[in-house]
């Protein structure tokens, strides 16, 4: 009886199926990253030994091949940092808090560097390492004069839309992370 009292006692660690469940999870999470277009891929903090496993995946053809490459693949995202991959997945997931967390401080910075000028572009600069800062004062330039006109006159014809601040909001875009 004092045997039986005692291993009650004992943690035994994850059941076999909860086993099971994380490692089709990750799995699954491979095939994804597996799946992504190289551009999104290259986002992703992958270690190199895992980059390997995803081309050699793209090169297989034959459907059960894969599904036990796919077993590989999961084996090696056990060492991977999933949080910073999922957060990088996140980034790019339209429907994510995080992706619109960014989506929002991308425009707050677009419309501080429109309405404030030099002191909002050195503070960007420094903060996200700009080199082509005469492009992004054109940019600027650009959209303020845009951003005028439309205030002037806000019914005027023509090429009248926010291409400049488009513009300017894909500069803030691709040096943002």
């Amino acid at each position: 009886m004092h045997e039986d009292d005692q291993l009650d006692n004992e943690y035994l660690g994850p059941s076999k199926s909860q086993v099971k469940r994380e490692m089709h999870a990750l799995q699954d999470l491979g095939k994804f990253i597996c799946e992504l277009p190289k551009k999104q891929r290259a986002n992703l903090p992958l270690s190199d030994t895992l980059l390997v496993a995803i081309e050699e995946w793209a090169r297989i053809k034959k459907n059960e091949a894969k599904r036990r490459h796919l077993q590989y693949v999961g084996k090696v995202m056990r060492t991977e940092d999933l949080d910073a991959i999922q957060l990088a997945l996140d980034k790019m997931n339209p429907s994510s808090d995080v992706f619109n967390r960014v989506l929002h401080q991308q425009e707050r910075w677009r419309d501080r560097l429109i309405e404030q000028g030099s002191d909002a572009l050195s503070e960007f600069c420094e903060e996200f390492n700009v080199q082509d800062v005469q492009h992004l004062r054109q940019l600027i330039r650009n959209a303020v004069k845009e951003h005028k006109l439309k205030e002037e006159d806000p019914d005027a014809p023509g090429k009248m839309g926010k291409t400049d601040a488009r513009k300017l909001f894909l500069f803030i875009k691709t040096h943002y992370e």
